[in-house]
């Protein structure tokens, strides 16, 4: 392990140094993977009242110590946490009750994580808890006490499995109940992670440094067996090209199996395929994971789908899964499954599918799993790898102190939460309007434009405000393989698709009829109408790859179905001198609508589109700049004839007020709603009739 330590860095208080601590291993996923580990400090302080309290600050939970600031930090009376450590017996509950009434300042600070009891039981002022590969791959063993006396002798102590929490606690106390050895710098825990100490916050960064390092060289000695031979993997553009076919069914199955609507992220990057992808990797996949933190994060164990499975058998492949999960409940003493009980799949020969309630939560499951598969070929080098019980994978993926955390997690909140979004010409005005209202209300978007640095500007806005939200992609609405692609490059990203909005625009060329030239009709054309074709084309089958979420009459606001939405504009309806090529394209756009709507409403995908006349988007203003110059006047005076004309006697209407009737449709509010229009600004004359 490289020493990344810089003392100028370090900060000047016990706290400061605290974070510097947190941060520095935070960022390494071999030590701990996002949410997991635990680090704490023993000091003197003022509590509210102004009296001198020995105090224990240690990280609060839900917290993410690669980000953790000196606010992510509890404080609390280490006198009064003495009462855990004389307890006999102590529920989740009291346990819980207790910490909050040692909080120092209640009104700050988050809740005290699960650990906190172990840090209060060790002596040593700065405590550190990693979930480290090194270490694990000697205590996710047979024989885990043996090998970590091997490695460290009595410079390491070591305890048994038990459960994080009171028990873990409990079980410190009695195990050491004379003290830890003298030499000993850290504590392996079996399953569980690694603890080290020090009486400043150098020396245990040393200590960790200095027992992963001897872990690592340990490992490196030793013939990496890993996952056996290896099954052929399908190359780059065929990987693409099966994981865009499967994610949607994989979706579907998930949305049925487990009754959430996941977003999926897809990872073939060259560890995690070659692991998928070999002959012994479904046997060593059945035993878990890491530690019982990784169930909660990453599930307790993946489904591997046969090699090149046809997308027709993926749902059987799911319902044997299910069936042997169902089982492993029975035996275990639950009787329904969590909502949220399958987090991976592999596919070998493509890679695999990480699932949470939206990306970044995927991302997660993601990044434990890969720690997992380091894991796994180290404990398998060493001896074998050896998971938790089924008893003791139950009892933690089922402990109601996590679940109750995860399950508030997973309830929908916005109107839009778990939906998959792509937006067709999301650079500017309109789309772009939509793409950040849909993303504010929950969905993930994926935003394709002509201008990829105008789309990306958009999708970094909706980043900047909900982290891996959005993303960008080129495409040319004109061109049917590019909207293909910005499907699939939306169902790579995000698992599937929910949404689709179309709204491209070509200003139009003001021409007379009798001198339209037929370049003009075909530019319109092609954006407004064929474009639109493509897209519905590409983005209906993914919908419908996804399939019902629930049996034919259930009720179509809990089917998994889809929305597409197309801006049409006033134009569809009223005519425009010397935009006839234009209003003609938007009028087919508003039949082709209708007959999507009349195919796939019985499917539950919805066709709908938005009248909307003068809006506020630069398309507009080079028109009405073009109209002005055509009637020799001032684009104001243009703008105040859209004024008079306009039943709200205003001259535009903001994108946003689209975007507003847009996450209408894009909602399951709209489920019964098919083949509607909805007009948004402008004109009588532009009222549909």
């Amino acid at each position: 392990m490289k020493d990344l330590w810089r003392d100028e860095d370090a900060g000047a208080d016990d706290v400061a140094q605290l974070v510097y601590l947190s941060n520095l291993i935070g960022a390494d996923v071999d030590l701990v993977q996002p949410g997991g580990g635990n680090t704490s400090v023993k000091l003197a302080e003022d509590d509210v009242f102004g009296e001198r309290v020995e105090a224990l600050v240690v990280k609060g939970s839900g917290t993410d110590l690669r980000t953790i600031a000196a606010a992510g930090f509890t404080h609390l009376s280490a006198d009064r946490l003495a009462t855990l450590r004389s307890s006999e017996s102590m529920s989740d509950e009291e346990m819980m009750a207790i910490m909050r009434a040692c909080m120092l300042f209640p009104d700050r600070d988050p809740v005290p994580s699960v650990e906190t009891p172990l840090h209060s039981i060790i002596p040593h002022r700065f405590v550190a808890h990693t979930h480290d590969v090194a270490t694990l791959s000697l205590s996710d063993t047979p024989s885990a006490r043996e090998h970590v006396e091997r490695v460290y002798g009595t410079g390491v102590a070591f305890l048994e499995y038990l459960r994080p929490g009171f028990p873990l606690a409990k079980g410190m106390a009695e195990r050491y109940a004379d003290g830890l050895p003298e030499d000993a710098t850290g504590l392996v825990m079996e399953k569980h992670g690694l603890t080290t100490w020090g009486d400043t916050v150098k020396d245990c960064y040393a200590s960790l440094i200095s027992i992963i390092s001897r872990a690592e060289e340990y490992l490196a000695g030793r013939e990496k067996r890993s996952f056996g031979g290896a099954a052929p993997a399908l190359d780059g553009a065929g990987r693409r090209e099966a994981a865009a076919g499967l994610a949607p069914i994989i979706r579907g199955e998930l949305k049925r199996s487990v009754a959430w609507r996941p977003v999926l992220a897809f990872d073939d990057s060259p560890e995690v395929l070659a692991a998928v992808s070999s002959e012994g990797f479904a046997e060593l996949a059945a035993r878990g994971v890491m530690t019982p933190e990784h169930i909660m994060r990453a599930g307790r164990r993946p489904l591997v789908l046969p090699t090149n499975v046809p997308p027709t058998d993926v749902a059987s492949a799911f319902a044997g899964f299910r069936a042997d999960y169902e089982r492993y409940l029975a035996a275990n003493g639950q009787d329904e499954p969590i909502p949220d009980w399958l987090k991976v799949i592999a596919a070998p020969g493509v890679g695999a599918f990480f699932a949470g309630k939206d990306r970044r939560s995927a991302l997660v499951a993601a990044t434990c799993y890969r720690a997992t598969l380091r894991a796994i070929a180290g404990a398998e080098a060493v001896e074998a790898f050896q998971s938790l019980s089924d008893a003791d994978a139950c009892e933690m993926e089922y402990w109601p102190l996590e679940r109750r955390k995860i399950a508030a997690g997973l309830k929908v909140a916005k109107p839009l939460d778990g939906k998959i979004a792509l937006v067709i010409g999301g650079a500017s005005g309109i789309g772009r309007a939509t793409a950040i209202r849909f993303a504010a209300e929950g969905a993930h978007v994926t935003l394709a434009d002509l201008d990829l640095a105008g789309a990306r500007s958009a999708a970094d806005e909706i980043n900047a405000a909900s982290p891996e939200r959005a993303h960008a992609v080129m495409a040319d609405a004109g061109d049917p393989a590019a909207m293909e692609n910005a499907v699939r490059e939306a169902v790579l990203r995000f698992g599937g698709l929910d949404v689709l909005f179309y709204s491209p625009g070509v200003a139009p060329r003001l021409q007379p009829v009798a001198e339209m030239a037929d370049e003009e009709v075909r530019a319109q054309l092609s954006v407004h109408y064929e474009g639109a074709v493509a897209a519905t084309r590409a983005a209906s089958r993914v919908m419908l790859a996804q399939g019902p979420s629930t049996p034919a009459g259930a009720g179509l606001r809990t089917s998994f179905g889809g929305r597409l939405i197309y801006n049409a504009s006033k134009a569809a309806f009223a005519p425009g001198e010397g935009a006839a090529a234009y209003g003609a394209a938007k009028a087919a756009l508003v039949h082709y609508a209708r007959n999507a709507a009349n195919e796939l409403s019985r499917h539950g995908i919805t066709a709908n589109y938005i009248n909307a006349d003068a809006v506020d988007t630069p398309l507009f203003r080079s028109l009405v700049k073009e109209r002005a110059e055509s009637r020799g006047e001032t684009e104001e005076a243009t703008l105040a004839r859209y004024a008079e004309r306009s039943i709200f006697r205003t001259a535009t209407v903001p994108p946003e007020a689209v975007a507003d009737a847009a996450l209408w449709l894009a909602s399951d509010a709209s489920a019964y709603t098919s083949g509607c229009v909805i007009t948004v600004g402008g004109g009588a004359e532009a009222m549909p009739r």
